[in-house]
């Protein structure tokens, strides 16, 4: 009885710690910025873009997490599959940067996809 009783803060202790750690989801521990080569590529589409329907787009590119907004709304954390393609954390929006010969960004694509 007497371990039992010396053991039960320890439990608790180690469930609250562990409780802690699931609460973010891996994806979320991730950075969102791809290695350094790429990341300076990035950089390059760092700013603010009018898209065709007038919607307004920003994009903020920092050490390890990618940021886009459309139109006034806060900063979204993204994920960079690559240097030219953007995508939203739920996979239904993506940014395709098309660039020039000297690798600045000369026009940007929003594609959407429909909820299924």
């Amino acid at each position: 009885m007497k371990t039992w009783t010396n053991l039960r803060p320890l439990t608790l202790t180690a469930a609250l710690l562990a409780s802690m750690t699931l609460t973010a989801p891996a994806s979320a521990q991730e950075p969102t910025v791809p290695a350094v080569a790429e990341r300076a590529m990035l950089r390059s589409a760092q700013g603010e873009y009018l898209l065709e329907d007038g919607r307004t787009l920003k994009v903020h590119v920092g050490a390890h997490r990618l940021g886009v907004s459309v139109d006034e709304r806060p900063l979204e954390t993204w994920r960079a599959e690559n240097a030219e393609l953007l995508v939203s954390p739920d996979g239904l929006r993506r940014v395709r940067l098309y660039r020039n010969g000297d690798g600045t960004v000369d026009r940007i694509a929003f594609e959407t996809d429909r909820m299924r």
